[in-house]
């Protein structure tokens, strides 16, 4: 039979002339040329040297396809048909594109051809819109719905990473709820205190003792000879409801971040790029004069904080573009003593009496960051912040009577996500209590003099903001 059949074909092609099967997935779609008009599978006969004919395919519910035919095709030919969808989105207006591909289409459209089988992903997108996706398989209904979230610079956060000229500012995803409530019992009066722009992110802040001024770093996003740019700067805000008029520190293309203000008077310290590498300066708030450089090392040092006497520095110091640890050292803040290294760990804060000092250790990368707590001169080192799984425990703050200690940690789940709040514990790590319970990103918690409310960092309304709550 085999013979037979090799026979007959051999035979057709001797006489100049061969059957092609046209099928179709899915199956008994419409096969329509010039001389056959039929389901397939249909059999399509073409002649040796003859002109290729044009083979259309068409079923209800699926794109029409239309697929040459010749006697050099293969002798079964199987054509996969798109399904057609109609995509609708909450946006008007915004583009269609499936796999990459522009449909030419925007929502709501319909008729959109896409090939279920090989999950095919379409995507709409809006300006000022996050992207919304789906991955089409053969059970997804035809009848798609998207929805997109509105954009803001609080969808976005931006890490720094310490190079060896400077700061590389990373720019990162991070979720932000268009909702603003507070919903905890914990806390009370949550309020916003800055309307920051559309290219502006909170850094970092610190509280000036008279509790009527914050200070903080501010990231300012701008574009230049069409090339995104970062330059940080510092800022005074005052935290009074009818005194918020903000007053820039320091100007200039830098990176000055992390501030920390001495208790006795006007010197401000932080850290800056305007020598290149990252390190400790100091200057004066009043007279916005008197920048005086403080560290000199090959490292990047960033995080000071002044003890209470304000006589003496700590502050965190790695080694750019490395894989190594950051370090804590301690210095007179006056810059005139070598730096002295104390123990691995980064973000040192001193105690109200000075005797203590709170700090990090442990790879934010990983979700491994804890609270340590160590005696002045870096003994006795204690883990005060423990739990399973992956976690970060980051920004910790004495209390103005040194009883406790506010945090960032994103140990609670929301929506499946890792989510930062604001946390509450004594200083031997008991009595642990969550304060804020916003799915966005709360960190960056600072004690008011009076102990009765906090300041902190968010990105809740899409926008990263300094805000303020009381305790209950």
């Amino acid at each position: 039979m085999k013979k037979l059949v090799i026979a007959s074909a051999l035979l057709a092609i001797a006489a100049g002339c061969k059957t092609v099967t046209v099928k179709s997935l899915p199956e008994g779609a419409r096969v329509k040329c010039e001389e056959v008009d039929s389901t397939s599978p249909a059999k399509i006969e073409t002649v040796w040297l003859g002109a290729k004919k044009s083979v259309k395919l068409s079923k209800d519910g699926y794109a029409d396809k239309t697929v040459p035919v010749s006697f050099n095709s293969p002798s079964t030919l199987l054509v996969q048909l798109e399904k057609k969808y109609n995509i609708s989105a909450n946006v008007e207006g915004a583009t269609i594109r499936v796999d990459g591909a522009d449909t030419h289409k925007t929502t709501p459209a319909r008729d959109v051809a896409i090939n279920p089988s090989m999950d095919s992903v379409v995507r709409v997108s809006k300006k000022g819109w996050l992207d919304a996706k789906l991955t089409v398989k053969p059970s997804t209904p035809t009848d798609i719905h998207l929805t997109l979230e509105k954009d803001g610079p609080g969808r976005r956060l931006l890490n720094l990473k310490m190079q060896q000229d400077g700061i590389l500012v990373e720019v990162v995803p991070i979720f932000s709820d268009t909702e603003v409530g507070e919903t905890s019992p914990n806390v009370a009066n949550v309020r916003r205190l800055t309307a920051s722009a559309d290219n502006e992110f909170i850094q970092n802040i610190s509280l000036l003792p008279d509790g009527k001024t914050l200070v903080a770093s501010i990231i300012e996003e701008y574009t230049a000879k069409n090339v995104t740019r970062h330059r940080a700067n510092l800022w005074k805000i005052g935290t009074d409801h009818n005194k918020r008029r903000r007053q820039q520190l320091t100007t200039g293309d830098f990176m000055d971040i992390t501030p920390n203000a001495s208790k006795e008077n006007n010197t401000l310290y932080f850290a800056t790029t305007r020598n290149g590498r990252t390190g400790i300066w100091s200057i004066d708030m009043e007279t916005k004069r008197g920048l005086k450089k403080l560290t000199e090392a090959n490292t990047a040092d960033y995080l000071p904080s002044l003890d209470p006497t304000c006589k003496q520095l700590v502050y965190t110091a790695v080694i750019p573009s490395g894989e190594h640890p950051s370090y804590l050292w301690t210095m007179d803040a006056d810059g005139r003593s070598s730096p002295s290294q104390m123990t691995r760990g980064y973000n040192a804060v001193w105690s109200p009496d000075g005797t203590k000092l709170l700090y990090v250790d442990g790879a934010m990368n990983e979700g491994a960051a804890r609270i340590w707590v160590m005696d002045a001169d870096g003994s006795n080192p204690t883990q005060l912040t423990y739990a399973s799984g992956k976690h970060n425990d980051i920004d910790p703050r004495w209390s103005p009577d040194g009883k406790s200690i506010v945090f960032a940690s994103n140990r609670s789940i929301v929506n499946g996500r890792n989510n930062y709040d604001i946390w509450v514990m004594d200083i031997d790590g008991n009595n642990l209590t969550q304060l804020t319970t916003n799915s966005s990103c709360d960190d960056r918690p600072v004690f008011s003099p009076d102990g009765k409310t906090i300041y902190f960092r968010s990105n809740r309304g899409l926008v990263w903001d300094i805000w303020a709550m009381d305790r209950n």
